[in-house]
């Protein structure tokens, strides 16, 4: 969601804004259309939801002080019914009662509506669904429309609108399932299941910090929240699927039984906990399903570090997921037709990702030329293990560096320790830090340099034992560290043989 200015917090500020919310109200005579009343106060306070601002319970509070009592009347017969909070509501109706003024004419008829039709289309992987849910009745008729997407935290929407002919969008839903074959299912749904989803969806929402939401969504967000109180009460939910380790340990057999082109490794077992593991935290309901969406946000993930991968288990990823996502199709019975567009659409993502990575490559091939394929390869295993990404974090702010510039590549090194970024900022680094940080930038320069080549001969010996990579460098920047010396001025040396000595013990 695009992040407004925020709102000064100055009396006069608010002020200006609470007159601009009275003097659209003015406007509203006492013959106004309900509908219209609604969305008017839906789209004021999508406004100050989308800035971070409470001015509801500023005006509230300024009714009890206003010299102009009159001009509160409007705005807070709104509110009694169409604010986003229980709390809100009944405040602004005690408010509203102290003032002692009559009620325009169209308040007692706000989010009073009969409860119509209800449908739901989704796909038939469980990615994505539309609800539709008609209100009133012939003309006066209109719908609410809400997009929910269950990749991740069980479902969330980021649209929801207020349709004027909802006949009309039950004709699309219909058309664009009739045209989706056996991918997309449109049926009639009870308005207490269509209060079901939809709460859970709101809900979804509501708890991200920064949701990314449409225009529409801030527009209609109170009233389609007033929408869902007028449904009869939302059915039970589903309970969450718990898997016990024991479960998941069966899962994982029950996938590699079912894979047998797919090679049965730690590395490769480890990514099916990975996506059972994701399943359960995002997907609780249904956390085995597959579909296009839930297994692109998975490798969102993985690239974000929320799910934290070592190099072995990230290389055999795309091999796990598309087999996966086959033993998934199966395990969920679902139709033939919907096989090739998961692969396709799991393929799509993993090239992405390899695109992702391949924009770098130039430069970890700086300074390179002549330089045979297998060479290429063994150059890039070296350079990508010293500097794994050209992006770090610096002072909470993402930057992307030129690993071949040694400033630059100083800093990548300095991303991978948070814990020095603050002494180093204030130019406050102790000796022994000062060490550590030196330790670790010149084993990644060595690295990169290759030089000396017994550098990345030990990474290769420790590798083979299993060690990652944090523990490499780790072991490696010790090794050097208990090789530096004070040396001329503010610097270090090393013994060169001692060092090649030391190294060649790691492993």
């Amino acid at each position: 969601m695009t992040e407004l200015p925020q709102q000064e917090s100055s009396d006069e500020t608010v002020d200006e804004l609470l007159e601009e919310v009275l003097r659209e109200f003015a406007e509203l005579g006492p013959d106004t259309e309900p509908l219209r009343v609604e969305l008017v106060t839906s789209e004021i306070l999508g406004e100050w939801w989308e800035a971070g601002d409470d001015l509801a319970a500023e005006l509230i509070e300024f009714a009890s002080e206003s010299t102009e009592p009159e001009r509160l009347a409007a705005p807070l017969a709104a509110l009694r019914t169409l604010a986003t909070t229980e709390e809100q509501r009944e405040a602004a109706a005690i408010a509203l009662e102290k003032l002692g003024l009559p009620d325009p004419d169209w308040s007692g008829l706000l989010n009073q509506v009969t409860v119509g039709e209800c449908w739901r289309t989704s796909d038939v992987y469980g990615d994505e669904a539309s609800v539709l849910c008609v209100f009133g009745e012939g003309e006066n008729a209109h719908g609410l429309l809400v997009s929910i997407s269950y990749a991740v935290i069980g479902g969330w929407t980021d649209e929801a609108v207020i349709v004027e002919s909802p006949a009309e969008v039950v004709d699309e839903m219909r058309a664009q399932a009739a045209e989706g074959g056996e991918l997309v299912t449109c049926e009639q749904i009870s308005p207490a299941r269509a209060h079901q989803l939809l709460a859970d969806a709101f809900v979804g929402t509501e708890l991200q910090e920064e949701p990314e939401v449409t225009d529409d969504y801030v527009r209609f967000r109170a009233l389609a929240l007033a929408r869902l109180r007028a449904l009869p009460a939302p059915e039970p939910q589903a309970e969450p699927e718990l898997l016990s380790a024991e479960d998941q340990a069966r899962i994982i057999d029950e996938f590699f039984a079912a894979s047998p082109d797919l090679a049965d490794t730690e590395a490769a077992r480890v990514c099916a906990l990975r996506l059972i593991e994701f399943g359960i935290d995002q997907d609780p309901r249904r956390p085995l399903r597959v579909g296009p969406d839930k297994l692109s946000s998975f490798v969102d993930f993985v690239d974000d570090g929320e799910i934290e991968l070592t190099d072995e288990q990230d290389e055999v990823l795309d091999e796990v997921l598309p087999a996966w996502a086959r033993w998934g199709v199966s395990r969920d019975g679902l139709p033939e037709e919907a096989v090739e567009p998961l692969l396709e659409a799991v393929e799509d993502r993993l090239y992405e990702r390899a695109l992702e990575t391949d924009t770098n490559l130039d430069a970890y091939l700086d300074g390179v030329e002549d330089l045979e394929e297998q060479d290429v390869a063994a150059l890039l295993l070296r350079r990508q293990f010293a500097v794994p990404s050209v992006y770090t974090e610096i002072a909470g702010e993402e930057v992307e560096l030129d690993p071949t510039d040694p400033e630059q590549r100083r800093l990548l090194v300095i991303g991978e320790h948070p814990e020095f970024q603050d002494s180093l900022a204030e130019d406050d680094l102790d000796e022994e830090t000062f060490i550590v940080v030196a330790a670790h930038t010149t084993v990644v320069d060595q690295l990169w340099d290759d030089d000396p080549a017994e550098v990345w001969q030990a990474v290769r010996r420790m590798r083979e034992k299993g060690l990652e990579r944090e523990e490499i460098m780790t072991e490696l920047a010790r090794t050097l560290e208990a090789q530096l010396r004070a040396g001329e001025g503010d610097g270090l040396e090393f013994d060169l043989d001692d060092y090649l000595s030391a190294l060649a013990e790691l492993g």
